[in-house]
């Protein structure tokens, strides 16, 4: 089995055992537990940490358990510490008013410090700055030190505002800025680079990263278990080795599209007749 050989484990897991290290968006909680209504089963395995039972990928679908009073949940459990699990950051998109002055959003954050895109990127990659700011024309770095904990309170403080102002905001992953920065009004936020140190101890703590912070490429990812969610609350990991028995695992390869997104990684569905 490609899972096995990956050192991947699938099995039931009590929900409650499961730490979340982020934040979820409310809309994306409610749509899911919708598709579960609707469809019956847990589509896709909630991925977490062998041995700290950090979740990875699914902090949504863990949510939406909990919406819907599901006790058990299909997990694929990883060696976090495997190079085959990489750790990235999704950047934040703002797409302003034409009437809004960048200063009257930028300054309320401390995020001041104006200086070139490349002094940017060096300062977040050395870890020199926690947080960026980025437009068209230049970039913006917090005056003084301002550590992680500090810089995740900001982005929530920055969507906060986005919110109140109206403004836009998407996600983009770290490596396709490129592309928001070419419109005139958007400013793109980024952290420096995460560490998977500082996903296990939002997990362990509970403070939890604002949503879609992390980015986690797990390869192959596991995806398609549609396991039943009415067996759930009495399921164990011998009876979803049993659904899966006799199945056929198939590996895709990146830059697939999977429910509406492209992955980098290679997909392995895993429940095909």
């Amino acid at each position: 089995m490609a899972l096995a050989k990956a050192g991947f484990t699938l099995g039931i897991r009590p929900v409650s055992s499961l730490l979340p290290h982020e934040e979820t968006i409310p809309a994306n909680v409610e749509r899911i537990s919708s598709d579960m209504r609707r469809d019956g089963v847990q589509k896709d395995p909630i991925i977490i940490d062998a041995g700290t039972a950090t979740v990875l990928d699914g902090m949504h679908r863990l949510a939406a358990f909990s919406k819907l009073g599901v006790e058990n949940a299909v997990c694929c459990a990883v060696d976090y510490s495997s190079r085959s699990i990489s750790l990235g950051r999704w950047a934040r998109v703002y797409n302003i008013g034409s009437s809004d002055p960048l200063d009257g959003i930028l300054s309320p954050a401390g995020i001041t410090r104006r200086t070139t895109l490349a002094e940017a990127f060096s300062a977040l990659e050395t870890r020199e700055a926690s947080l960026a700011a980025l437009t068209p024309e230049s970039a913006y770095l917090p005056e003084g030190n301002m550590d992680f904990s500090l810089a995740l309170g900001t982005l929530t403080a920055l969507d906060r505002l986005a919110a109140a102002r109206g403004f836009g905001r998407e996600f983009v992953q770290e490596d396709e800025v490129d592309v928001p920065l070419q419109a005139g009004r958007n400013v793109v936020v980024l952290l420096r680079r995460l560490g998977k140190e500082d996903v296990v101890t939002a997990a362990r703590t509970g403070r939890l990263f604002p949503c879609k912070t992390s980015m986690h490429r797990i390869d192959p990812r596991p995806v398609a278990v549609d396991f039943p969610i009415a067996e759930l609350g009495k399921a164990t990991t011998e009876l979803l080795r049993q659904r899966l028995a006799g199945r056929t695992e198939i590996l895709l390869p990146p830059d697939t599209m999977y429910e509406g997104r492209r992955y980098k990684e290679r997909l392995l569905l895993l429940n095909q007749d």
